[in-house]
């Protein structure tokens, strides 16, 4: 065997849940015996399950399984964005590709319980006193129609960046003329899916997402973290932190993938 089999082995195990997230592995030594290979096989098999993100080696304690649930996933993924110095252009054509279709699906699939949460959205959206009430609501409204998808793989796909959504939200609801022209998209989009029209619910979504392409400027293709620290820098008092405002709006709760983020 292998180290790319025994690794695809392991690997089956995991996905498959036969081993659970917490499980700790057998050593190098229990496997090495156990698969009929030798250890430094057994140990860039392990080494290639860290990098995929399932397995966790703690030094003096063994390997373990990774947590496996969507939000933690998120998180991983987040760092990979911030790494990549993602930029608004970037992070809206995803947005675009994926609510697009998200609220294409929720026209047609939304239960009366979704249709409420995206109102009570839509409600605490326009009550909202702060730039970071607004956001609160404005990521509820948006998780709202991915769930009203009801696909999970969408819905876990914009759970990866909800965190940077949140940091954009803050450039677009601290300017008026963004505000201006897509705050009103949000009705759009709700009248569709409770309608149950599926084209002006998706027109809607991308009208609503393209507000940006045209009145960024040059912070189009900034890094989001740099446009959202400016951003807090000239609304917030010095040292009030971009972990600050994630949890200001509740995106630091990644744990069950259902924060109301952005």
């Amino acid at each position: 065997m292998t180290r790319a089999t025994l690794s695809a082995t392991l690997e089956a195990q995991i996905v498959s849940v036969r081993l659970s997230a917490g499980t700790k592995l057998p050593s190098e030594r229990q496997l090495a015996e156990r698969y009929g290979v030798s250890r430094p096989i057994v140990r860039e098999a392990l080494r290639t399950l860290v990098e995929r993100d399932l397995v966790e080696i703690k030094p003096g304690r063994g390997s373990y399984v990774r947590d496996g649930r969507p939000a933690a996933a998120a998180g991983r993924l987040d760092a990979l964005y911030r790494r990549s110095q993602a930029t608004p252009r970037d992070l809206v054509e995803a947005r675009t590709m994926l609510e697009c279709t998200a609220a294409e699906l929720a026209a047609q699939r939304a239960t009366p319980e979704d249709e409420t949460a995206i109102a009570t959205a839509l409600a605490g959206f326009d009550r909202a006193g702060s730039i970071f009430e607004q956001a609160r609501y404005d990521m509820a409204f948006h998780l709202a129609v991915a769930r009203a998808s009801r696909n999970p793989v969408i819905e876990t796909m914009f759970g990866s960046i909800t965190a940077l959504t949140v940091e954009l939200m803050l450039r677009s609801l601290s300017d008026p003329d963004v505000t201006h022209l897509s705050v009103p998209y949000h009705q759009q989009i709700f009248e569709g899916i409770r309608n149950r029209d599926p084209v002006r619910a998706r027109t809607a979504m991308a009208r609503h997402l393209a507000v940006a392409t045209s009145l960024y400027g040059d912070d189009y293709d900034r890094s989001i973290e740099s446009v959202a620290r400016r951003e807090l820098e000239r609304l917030l008092a010095p040292g009030v932190t971009l972990d600050d405002l994630l949890a200001a709006v509740g995106a630091e709760g990644r744990d069950d993938g259902r924060t109301d983020r952005r």
